[in-house]
């Protein structure tokens, strides 16, 4: 461990800014703290607490990064004198290590912004001098907002108590809208829930099935095709029960302790030991089982509720063998009474898991295609480069409904750029890119064909049948001619992606209707595709193999991701405008080996379908 660095100009200056502040009072100077390679602050705060249970004066710490103004500013409650309830917008305040002066129930008091790691934050300054005390002058503003009970506002995004959780498994479950109005109908309070390790991943346990306690089926989660099959075998069966509101200590703690668990249970008249005994005889094995706890939660505060949510809690190891009280028999009576009287201590701390909600719109709200375009079955033609590249980004954007057409086999020469890797080398392309996808998202249902498209195929197989968007990725002219003569019964949007040497050109064609206007492609596209041809001839093409010249078309794998990307954007203006006829063309522009950008050189569009 080094030793303490020199205090700097900065935080002298920002240690000023905090003297003769109303209701503020230092205790001492800045100090190092060795063990948290941090500058720390003891301090006094004067807040309007009138009217609550919160001192007046409360003291604190404040912890600051070495490189301030840089780096994290937490301030955290004195082990005496300060508050030791944990509220909203606060860590569990737990009186954490005996060497430090203060407890862990750090203050959340920036917005949703600064956990970004934003450079413009006009909410938090910057400066040397103004930081320090925006931190100090925030914490007394969270004081007065604790003292009147609005840290969760009518109308705040609703966030759950600072649950401690550790170790492995974590358990992931799927709550939607409409999976709550399931659990609303259900009378069940109690029961036996499925899990079943993620396949690839044993970290992860998924909810298959939720059941009564005779074993009638209460609510399945529609999970992908990842997570729906899997051997029974594998399956684990545990107990789960449900609460009528969010499990809570007031102000806002978890329980964390068997006493606190019973107690807030008790307040929802719900009586812990009667619940568990109802399993405990079925759960005597020498193992330790996980439990889940639901609850309903809303989207903001003063909402209704909109889903459920899992706490998942692993038990104690219930009695069994020849454990039992002296001078009782080895029976369930004996047994449970050996549980209450030990498993239920007061040291003994309760064993928390991390739980995850993987409902669609949770795994994608850092970014999703729109609606129409996820709702939709897909049917991709040629799982190549460029049609691999599209179909993951597609995929990672919310797409669940796929069905990939591709007659061929990677070969090793693929993998330079295309998105599967060498244990697929000799696989079919169709399955191979299905079994990539599958992993990237728990609700994709994808199904593979390995043969190309033809009119047979078309007419008959009720995978192509069903979809309603047609990805063509082949690059083919006898494709777009089977999807010219086929007639659906139904409007399709058509959607056609090809690129030319060096992926330096995109051709990105779309039109809706209820055949491919195939006549239509070529006289928009065919100059372009001409003037493709006469580029290649005048290509020093590389080969691939010995013998016989193969010529390969090249293209790098940066560029081929480039195309992919543009061409995805194509396609969702085509989901929404459902044009008639229209010809995008991109250009990618370089000087000397010099990458300046992209150019849309030829967007031709006709009257767009009512």
């Amino acid at each position: 461990m080094r030793g303490a660095p020199a205090l700097t100009d900065e935080l002298r200056v920002g240690r000023r800014a905090l003297d003769g502040v109303a209701g503020v009072e230092l205790l001492a100077e800045v100090l190092w703290a060795p063990q948290e390679q941090c500058w720390v602050l003891p301090l006094r705060l004067r807040a309007d607490t009138s009217g609550s249970s919160i001192p007046e004066w409360t003291d604190w710490y404040v912890l600051i990064d070495e490189h301030y103004p840089w780096g994290r500013i937490d301030i955290l409650p004195s082990k005496k004198g300060s508050i030791e309830d944990t509220h909203p917008h606060q860590r569990l305040n737990r009186p954490g290590s005996a060497a430090r002066p203060w407890r862990e129930g750090r203050l959340c008091l920036q917005t949703g912004l600064a956990s970004l790691g934003l450079r413009a934050r006009p909410e938090e300054p910057r400066s040397a001098e103004t930081r320090l005390s925006w931190h100090v002058a925030s914490a007394r503003e969270w004081l007065e907002t604790a003292a009147r009970g609005q840290l969760l506002a009518p109308g705040h995004a609703f966030e759950l108590p600072d649950l401690p959780t550790g170790g492995n498994p974590q358990v992931v479950f799927r709550e939607t809208a409409q999976s709550l109005g399931t659990w609303t109908a259900s009378t069940e309070p109690r029961g036996w829930v499925e899990l079943s390790p993620v396949p690839g991943n044993s970290r992860l346990l998924a909810v298959k099935a939720f059941s009564s306690l005779d074993g009638r089926r209460v609510f399945s989660p529609e999970w992908g095709d990842l997570l729906r099959a899997g051997p029974r075998r594998n399956r684990i069966r545990v107990p789960w029960m449900r609460c009528d509101s969010l499990p809570v200590l007031q102000p806002y703690a978890p329980p964390t302790t068997w006493p606190e668990l019973e107690e807030v249970l008790r307040s929802q008249r719900l009586d812990l030991r009667k619940e568990l005994q109802a399993f405990a005889s079925r759960l005597r094995d020498g193992k330790r089982h996980l439990c889940l706890i639901g609850f309903p939660i809303p989207e903001k505060v003063g909402q209704p509720d909109l889903r459920m949510h899992w706490w998942a809690l692993r038990l104690p190891m219930f009695a069994h063998g020849n454990v039992a009280p002296r001078g009782y028999r080895r029976n369930e009576r004996a047994y449970w009474l050996h549980d209450q009287t030990q498993l239920f201590k007061h040291s003994l701390p309760l064993n928390w898991l991390r739980t995850d909600n993987w409902a669609p719109e949770d795994l994608r709200s850092r970014g999703a295609m729109p609606e129409p375009l996820r709702n939709s079955w897909v049917l991709l033609l040629g799982a190549g480069a460029l049609g691999s590249a599209m179909a993951e980004l597609l995929v990672r954007g919310g797409i669940s409904r796929l069905v990939i057409m591709d007659g061929e086999v990677l070969e090793a020469g693929n993998l330079v750029r295309h998105t599967l890797d060498v244990m697929d080398v000799r696989c079919s392309k169709a399955h191979a890119l299905a079994r990539r996808l599958r992993n990237l998202n728990p609700d994709l249902q994808v199904h593979a064909i390995p043969e190309p498209l033809d009119e047979q195929t078309a007419r008959s197989n009720w995978l192509v049948s069903r979809c309603e968007t047609i990805l063509d990725c082949t690059a083919s002219d006898e494709v777009l001619e089977v999807l010219g003569r086929h007639t659906w019964d139904r409007p399709h949007l058509f959607f056609s992606a090809s690129f030319g040497v060096g992926a330096r050109r995109l051709l990105c064609f779309s039109a809706t209707g209820s055949s491919f206007p195939s006549g239509e492609f070529w006289k928009r596209a065919g100059a372009w595709i001409q003037q493709e041809n006469e580029e290649l001839r005048r290509t020093s093409l590389p080969r691939e193999g010995l013998g016989c010249w193969h010529p390969v078309f090249p293209a790098r794998a940066d560029d081929v991701a480039l195309a992919a990307a543009i061409a995805v954007k194509a396609l969702v203006r085509a989901t929404a405008t459902r044009p008639d006829a229209r010809l995008d063309v991109y250009e990618r522009e370089e000087h000397e080996d010099s990458f300046r950008g992209v150019t849309h050189v030829s967007p031709v569009e006709a009257h767009a379908s009512p």
